[in-house]
């Protein structure tokens, strides 16, 4: 999940002085010089879904309906050689329907001080400590699944299989090559070279379906019962009698492709996650509803804002921000791990702006502006919409994330001497990731291991972002405190993958003399 998606999902602006001075950062207004205001702001987010250029789909789309979707890159190419290899023209590999729902949360509390040097400047500093929890549930195997996982255990078999095949097929080259089936021309070399070509082609999609390739890790087979698991049966078993009865090749007549018995279960799931060889490395998912309660701290901010005028009609704001690495990077090795910030530095500049109509109606217009700085991070390397990828593709990066452009507009009824309510409109956009290795070393590392190279690059695409949302907000203004209650929705996303967030939040706020 992206750091950002926290700081980016921000309630309205700061209103005028009396009515909304509760609602949240960024604000106009100013602390007297010697002022202490003490912010109190929890908030809670939660999502279970997530746009993907535009669509919106389920987090757990990956393991629900066919693999049409190229969330899951591996069971998507198994379906594409069955239809192609096989002849199987409507094969739909699926693990059934609805099988994985999950919901991620991430509750945020945040302490904030102000403190006015000036009647027109003052700093301020925040700490968040965030509690993350993701609930996940599934239900593999259902009516209608027809694909099941390749087990660890059953390695020695695959082996002897493509050890044979490869063997079978290279002997009816060199037979062709040296002029037997009436070769170079002839009816029986003809048969010869179309067995050799189709042999060749269904070695190779079998060989991607167990061991996947550089971008995917193999994961499941369809089950020896199905149309596709009956078809791959029967083709195996033709080429194997056409090699040893027409070309007298019987090294492979006997072998047989193990295929799985039964669809895919939690066990057979667990197994696929854990295996950390040739696998995905991967914390299992769990069993029925599983509930990951974890406690860090998000990334601490520091600003100094200065205002730079403020009437009865109209006031302005200017403040710059640094967003220190404080914050927890997700693991690229749990699939359901949350950030709580991009643990690394970030340079931002806001300029807010508050105009005042008859005295109740404000229109509040805020933008933000962002530098990240680079840093480095772990990262599994493959397309940024493979959903789960082999632990060897595991690298850490250099990195450098794009900068950030934000515009909130929120307009505000004032209902009454201390209370006011309002809307808000955001729009959010960011540019693309930049990935690259640390060392040559760690690319040829990595092409060493897949067997080809593979440029850490592949990971900027998706990285890019456009997002809005709406939200409304209540807010209130008494003597002693300022408090506020908004709730807030995106709307739409387009780039990668961002959730469907559903923000509430409160903020209380009380100002002192310390001295």
């Amino acid at each position: 999940m992206r750091p950002l998606h926290l700081s980016l999902l921000l309630a309205l602006p700061g209103l005028a002085p009396g009515v909304g001075w509760a609602q949240a950062v960024p604000r106009t207004d100013s602390l007297r010089a010697g002022v202490l205001r003490v912010t109190f702001e929890p908030r809670v987010e939660t999502w279970s879904s997530q746009y993907r250029n535009g669509r919106r789909s389920p987090l757990g789309a990956p393991f629900s309906g066919d693999s049409a979707d190229v969330w899951f890159p591996s069971v998507t190419r198994l379906e594409r050689d069955i239809r192609t290899v096989m002849g199987l023209t409507a094969f739909t590999a699926t693990l059934g329907h609805d099988p994985l729902a999950i919901r991620a949360e991430r509750r945020t509390t945040a302490i904030g001080l102000d403190f006015g040097i000036t009647s027109t400047l003052a700093v301020s500093v925040m700490m968040p400590l965030v509690r993350v929890n993701v609930q996940e549930t599934y239900r593999l195997g259902p009516a209608g699944s027809n694909l099941g996982a390749i087990l660890a255990g059953d390695s020695v078999r695959y082996r002897t299989f493509f050890t044979h095949f490869d063997g079978a097929l290279t002997a009816l080259g060199d037979s062709i090559a040296a002029g037997a089936y009436g070769c170079p021309a002839g009816p029986a070399c003809a048969r010869a070279q179309a067995l050799q070509a189709q042999g060749q082609e269904l070695r190779d999609a079998l060989h991607r379906a167990v061991y996947g390739t550089v971008d995917t890790v193999a994961q499941y087979l369809p089950i020896r019962l199905s149309d596709a698991g009956q078809s791959i049966a029967t083709i195996v078993s033709g080429i194997g009698r056409a090699l040893a009865d027409t070309f007298g090749i019987a090294q492979f007549s006997r072998d047989t492709f193990l295929l799985p018995l039964t669809p895919a279960s939690g066990a057979g799931l667990d197994s696929v996650l854990r295996e950390r060889t040739n696998g995905l490395g991967l914390s299992p998912f769990g069993a029925n509803t599983a509930r990951r309660y974890r406690y860090f701290a998000g990334d601490a901010e520091v600003s100094v804002r200065y205002r730079v005028v403020g009437n009865r009609h109209w006031a302005a704001a200017a403040a710059l921000l640094v967003r220190l690495p404080t914050g927890h990077q997700d693991s690229p090795n749990d699939a359901f791990d949350l950030a709580t910030g991009d643990h690394q530095t970030d340079l931002e500049l806001r300029v807010a702006q508050e105009i005042t109509v008859a005295h109740r109606f404000w229109l509040n217009l805020s933008v933000r502006a962002g530098q990240q700085r680079p840093g480095s991070r772990e990262r599994r390397v493959a397309p940024w919409d493979s959903w789960l990828v082999s632990r060897n593709a595991l690298a850490r990066l250099e990195w450098d994330p794009g900068d950030y452009l934000a515009v909130d507009f929120a307009p505000l009824l004032r209902l009454g001497d201390h209370l006011g309510a309002g809307l808000t409109l955001g729009y959010f956009t960011k540019g693309r990731d930049r990935y690259s290795f640390a060392t040559a070393a760690d690319s040829i590392a990595l092409a060493t291991q897949f067997g080809a190279p593979l440029a850490a690059s592949i990971l900027d695409a998706g990285t890019s972002e456009r997002r809005t949302r709406i939200g409304a907000a209540v807010t209130y203004t008494g003597p002693n405190v300022e408090g506020g209650l908004s709730f807030e929705q995106t709307v739409s996303g387009y780039g990668g993958l961002i959730p469907v967030a559903s923000v509430f939040r409160i903020v209380m706020r009380t100002s002192r003399w310390p001295f």
